[in-house]
């Protein structure tokens, strides 16, 4: 946590995607959402942004080309060991597998592309009574 902005206004989200019509998507619902937001095109991207300064909120795009976004969270998770950081999957695949394998790999929640406002709202208010509760 130190030094970043307040977990429970989960204000600073990293957005990670290969595609940048995607990165777009998101940027403009959580800037719209008054979220101040970061961008990635690559695991290696999103790691090295982590370790340069806080964020409050990791949404990754799962398949990548080179690293995917599973090895980018783990190594995101060895950097940050408190494990304080979510980590959340954006996903086109809908399957309960899928959801359970993203879980088993220590994703703190999955949301599904195309990203649904309401399911973001929803995913966010979360994180936030979560942070509160944790507090």
């Amino acid at each position: 946590m130190g030094g970043s902005t307040p977990l429970s206004e989960l204000g600073k989200i990293l957005i990670v995607d290969d595609d940048e019509t995607n990165r777009l998507v998101v940027r403009v619902l959580m800037e719209r959402r008054n979220y101040h937001v970061s961008e990635a095109a690559s695991g290696p991207e999103a790691i090295d942004l982590v370790k340069a300064e806080p964020f409050d909120v990791v949404l990754m795009d799962l398949s990548m080309p080179g690293m995917d976004g599973f090895e980018a969270a783990r190594r995101i998770r060895e950097h940050n060991a408190d494990r304080t950081l979510p980590v959340v999957a954006l996903t086109a695949h809908t399957s309960q597998q899928h959801q359970t394998l993203c879980r088993q790999e220590g994703m703190n929640a999955v949301l599904r592309k195309p990203l649904d406002a309401e399911q973001l709202d929803r995913l966010m208010a979360l994180l936030k009574m979560n942070v509160n509760n944790a507090i």
